[in-house]
């Protein structure tokens, strides 16, 4: 994969008028994520899901580009805890737009989201994105991940990747749970802290139910919680390898 910002301007204009190019940019949030992992799950998902696709979109003849990745999105349902950075919709949605449209006057035109924060006004201002980029003629943006107006959150939901858990309740597993702790554990095991997931007990929520009530902070999903919301203490790192392959 290609990482645009080690290049040169030459080469990334002669990248960029290359129609096999394709941009992977990473959208992540600096947010909450329990007691037991750090505040940039998000952003290293991001990084991740463009790792992960990177291959598969090189073997089908396109030469990945990976753009630098956003560190802040919005992440209204954990506003209010230590160390969370929330942007606002209309900020968030003004500085994607602005960065496609600085890779497009260059000549890129195919765009690909790789979005690892399923908080619904995210994925709203996500969605708002792509209706507004999709007025310019000549080019594509797509988004891998969390998706819009799929079922939320996406990874949990699939069969392929559920049968890969430990937890004996699958439904309750979202925010900072098994999946996103073995996530970490795979990607940057030195960031878990791994005694204090063992010690954590399952917190059990129906969190589509409170999301549909218009539940706007975790807090209000799990009053007096820790931030997290499943079974962390089952996660194994063999977990986050194997399921993003299911």
């Amino acid at each position: 994969m290609i990482r645009l910002a080690d290049l040169t301007w030459p080469e990334a204009g002669r990248l960029a008028r290359d129609p096999r190019a394709l941009v992977l940019l990473p959208l992540g949030a600096i947010e909450q994520h329990g007691p037991h992992l750090p505040l940039v799950v998000d952003l290293l998902g991001a990084e991740e899901l463009a790792r992960r696709l990177a291959p598969h979109l090189a073997r089908a003849g396109w030469r990945p580009v990976l753009a630098p990745a956003l560190p802040y999105g919005v992440s209204t349902l954990a506003v209010g805890w230590a160390g969370t950075v929330s942007l606002s919709p209309p900020t968030f949605r003004r500085v994607v737009t602005e960065v496609v449209g600085a890779l497009v006057a260059h000549g890129f035109r195919r765009v690909v989201f790789t979005n690892y924060q399923a908080d619904p006004d995210h994925l709203r201002a996500i969605d708002r994105v792509r209706r507004d980029l999709a007025r310019r003629r000549g080019l594509t943006v797509l988004v891998a991940g969390f998706v819009p107006g799929a079922p939320a959150p996406n990874a949990m939901t699939n069969p392929r990747v559920r049968r890969h858990l430990r937890s004996g309740t699958p439904d309750a597993e979202w925010h900072s749970g098994e999946l996103e702790t073995a996530m970490v554990m795979a990607a940057a095991p030195r960031l878990v802290r791994r005694g204090v997931a063992r010690r954590l007990t399952p917190i059990l929520v129906d969190f589509r139910a409170a999301l549909a009530r218009g539940a706007r902070n975790f807090r209000d999903l799990a009053p007096g919680g820790a931030g997290y919301f499943g079974s962390p203490a089952v996660a194994r790192a063999a977990t986050g390898r194997r399921a993003p392959g299911a």
